[in-house]
C-alpha cells in the first residue's frame, strides 16, 4: 500500500486546476488528515494563502471576495449543515466544495437549494477519510475508542456511531486503493462482525458499482479482528506507535 502519495495526489488534483489565491476549509479530522501529508510551503506554493476550520469560516461574516474556497471536509451531518448556511451567505467569490467520502444524494441536494448565488464551482468525493501514518499503516482517531475494548460493556452508547466510522474508514481505504477485498472477521466478537457485515453491505450491495473495479490476481483480504484477542502485537512493538 501507498496510502500517503494517495492523499498527497488528492490533495495535488484539488488544488493545482484551481487558479488564483485560495483559503482551504477542512474540519476537525481533515485537517490531521491534510496536516500528516503536506506542509505549509506546500500549500502556499499551490497559492494556499489561508487555512481556516469549518468553525472559523462559520463565525466569521469578513467578505474575502478576492479568494476562492476549497472546501475538504468529512461528508456528516453536521458539515452539511455548517456548508448550507456558508452557501447562504458566501464569503468567497467561488467555492469548490470535496468531500472524503460518499456523499449521500439527499446531503448533495441540500447543498444544491443552499446555493442560490451560484457560487459552488464543482462536488467532487476524493476517497481520503483516513490519517496515513505512513505508507502501511493509518488510523481513523476515533475518540474514546477503548471503551468499544472493555470486556464489561456488551454494547455501549456510540457503538454504532463508532461502527459507521470504521466502515466508513475501511471503505474509503479501498476505494482510494481501488480495490474490492474479500472480507473474513473473527466469529467470537460481536463488534468484528458488526464492522465486517456492514462493510460488506456497503461494498457489495449500497454502492456495488463504485467498488466494481477491474480483478486483479491477488483478491485483497479485509481481516476484521478484536484487539482484546491480540496479545502478539504488545509483545512484538513495545516501543512502537503501531501498538498503541
Amino acid at each position: 500500500m501507498v496510502l500517503i502519495p494517495l492523499i498527497r495526489d488528492y490533495i495535488d488534483r484539488m488544488l493545482q486546476d484551481i487558479s488564483g489565491m485560495k483559503v482551504l476549509i477542512l474540519d476537525p479530522q481533515t485537517v490531521g488528515m491534510v496536516s500528516v501529508v503536506y506542509s505549509q510551503s506546500d500549500l502556499l506554493r499551490k497559492e494556499v494563502f489561508l487555512v481556516e476550520t469549518v468553525d472559523d469560516a462559520s463565525s466569521s461574516r469578513a467578505s474575502m471576495a478576492h479568494l476562492k474556497a476549497v472546501y475538504f471536509l468529512r461528508p456528516s451531518s453536521d458539515n452539511v449543515q455548517k456548508l448550507r448556511r456558508h452557501l447562504s451567505a458566501p464569503r468567497f467569490a467561488e467555492c469548490h466544495l470535496f468531500f472524503s467520502n460518499i456523499l449521500k444524494i439527499p446531503q448533495i441536494q441540500v447543498l444544491a437549494d443552499s446555493d442560490e448565488q451560484e457560487v459552488v464551482q464543482q462536488i467532487q468525493e476524493f476517497y481520503a477519510d483516513f490519517c496515513a501514518i505512513d505508507p502501511f499503516h493509518f488510523t481513523l482517531n476515533i475518540h474514546n475508542n477503548h471503551i468499544y475494548m472493555l470486556p464489561t460493556v456488551v454494547d455501549p452508547p456510540g457503538m454504532q456511531s463508532f461502527c459507521d466510522r470504521a466502515v466508513d474508514g475501511i471503505a474509503s481505504v479501498f476505494l482510494a486503493l481501488k480495490r474490492r477485498p474479500v472480507i473474513r472477521y473473527q466469529r467470537t466478537s460481536d463488534v468484528a462482525k458488526r464492522i465486517a457485515q456492514e462493510t460488506s453491505r456497503l461494498m457489495y450491495e449500497q454502492e456495488s458499482g463504485l467498488f466494481d473495479f477491474r480483478r486483479t490476481e491477488n483478491s485483497s483480504l479485509l481481516l476484521v479482528i478484536d484487539r482484546r484477542d491480540d496479545p502478539v502485537t504488545p509483545l512484538l512493538n513495545q516501543w512502537t506507535y503501531q501498538v498503541l
